[in-house]
């Protein structure tokens, strides 16, 4: 059975650069592929199981783009700008749930592949994590107090990504 920490999880592991990439087990003298199990094409490593393998950058780029965002590109720089990505509240709070859900299923994706041998392309995981923050920003919303004139981050959530 494989075990799927929590997308919070995920991103501190990733944040600490903990993760069990290919260029890791590479170092640790362990005989294994370097390319990158999502893509095949370049050496796996944290950076580029992210932001740079084309499945990654596929996924990242679907949700920045309907956020009209140009966020950096390095898994650092985006820590840093991850602390302030915008001006209202319910936009950060998107990008940063975003943010998590994506880093999870882009690592849940890589051990799947790694296991199973079962691929899903980027569209389906675009999908995957739609549900998972949506499934997330529903009980949230509930919760918040807004002011006359602001959205609840639902409202937010689906001026951005509803069908």
């Amino acid at each position: 059975m494989l075990v799927v920490a929590r997308p919070g999880t995920i991103l501190k592991v990733a944040a600490r650069d903990r993760m069990v990439t290919r260029d890791k087990l590479l170092s640790w003298g362990l005989s294994v592929r370097s390319s990158c199990v999502l893509c095949s094409g370049f050496d796996e490593n944290r950076q580029h199981l992210f932001f740079d393998c084309e499945h990654s950058s596929q996924i990242w780029s679907f949700f920045v783009s309907r956020l009209h965002l140009s966020p950096p590109q390095g898994f650092e720089e985006v820590l840093r700008w991850l602390k302030d990505p915008a001006r209202d509240s319910n936009v950060t709070m998107i990008i940063r749930l975003i943010h998590q859900a994506v880093l999870y299923l882009i690592c849940k994706e890589r051990n799947t592949r790694i296991h199973s041998a079962v691929e899903k392309p980027p569209d389906t995981l675009i999908a995957e994590t739609q549900q998972t923050i949506r499934l997330r920003v529903d009980p949230l919303a509930r919760r918040q107090v807004v002011s006359p004139g602001h959205l609840f981050v639902l409202a937010a959530w689906l001026s951005f990504f509803a069908a």
